[in-house]
């Protein structure tokens, strides 16, 4: 199972759709794609997929995370879709208690490593995992890029972007120093959610992105009313409309996902 992390502490850059997106593209092509919901606003399970939080009674993701639930992991999994080619989309939802996972997280030992041990135990289940992260560089966000083979990165053409990308950048390198794992594949930028046609700030911002040697940038997802519709279908944007710029995009950044070694 290869994970990717979607990932920005900077909020409002469009991680969320990303992520919907890039599962529902490799779900189209067949593959079984687990969406894990790492976000404590949740928006991927309730916004983006029209699913439904999980439920307090039952087993949840964050229970799984502070060791409160210690049973099967499939027990937390909700199915999303199928696809014609044969293609599976579950999820691991959102629940309330993910507010407060993050605190009982750092009080736990090996603290960083309670996600990846958590996927380990589906990873003969799926082709594909992609975690939707906050807008953090918390524990949670640790536990992603602990558990990942590789992050894409979505940013907004703006100045603080830069910055954040900086911080960003550092953070997944002391990560890798302090628990000695191999390098994470940065498989590169996708700018998101700005309007065209670009101001001169942007495309500033833009050509500086372009001019990063070892950050490719992967595809452009502009501010678009089919994301606005999919969402409120509770689709895909590969199922909702197939033929549409966001669709090849999100196509185009699953190309380059499986184009690398997991």
């Amino acid at each position: 199972m290869r994970i990717t992390s979607v990932l920005n502490q900077k909020g409002g850059v469009g991680k969320t759709g990303l992520a919907a997106g890039i599962g529902g593209a490799l779900a189209d092509r067949g593959r079984r794609v687990l969406l894990v919901d790492l976000d404590p606003q949740g928006h991927l399970t309730t916004e983006a997929l029209g699913l439904s939080e999980a439920s307090p009674d039952g087993p949840t993701l964050p229970d799984a995370l502070t060791g409160v639930y210690r049973g099967p992991a499939k027990e937390l999994i909700a199915r999303h879709s199928s696809s014609q080619a044969g293609g599976v989309l579950d999820v691991l939802p959102h629940a309330l208690a993910m507010f407060v996972a993050g605190r009982e997280l750092d009080k736990l030992p090996a603290r960083e490593w309670r996600l990846a041990r958590l996927l380990e135990e589906l990873a003969d289940d799926y082709d594909a995992c992609v975690l939707d992260c906050p807008p953090a560089l918390d524990i949670l966000t640790d536990n992603a890029l602990a558990a990942a083979h590789g992050v894409v990165i979505p940013v907004q053409p703006e100045r603080t972007s830069m910055r954040a990308l900086g911080l960003l950048l550092d953070q997944i390198e002391a990560l890798e120093a302090a628990l000695r794992r191999p390098r994470l594949h940065l498989h590169g930028l996708v700018p998101s959610v700005y309007r065209r046609p670009l101001g001169k700030l942007a495309s500033s911002v833009m050509g500086e992105f372009g001019q990063l040697d070892h950050l490719p940038l992967l595809a452009h997802l502009p501010l678009s009313v089919t994301v606005t519709e999919a969402w409120d279908a509770g689709r895909t944007v590969t199922d909702y409309a197939p033929d549409s710029e966001h669709a090849q995009a999100y196509r185009t950044v699953a190309d380059a996902i499986e184009g690398t070694p997991a």
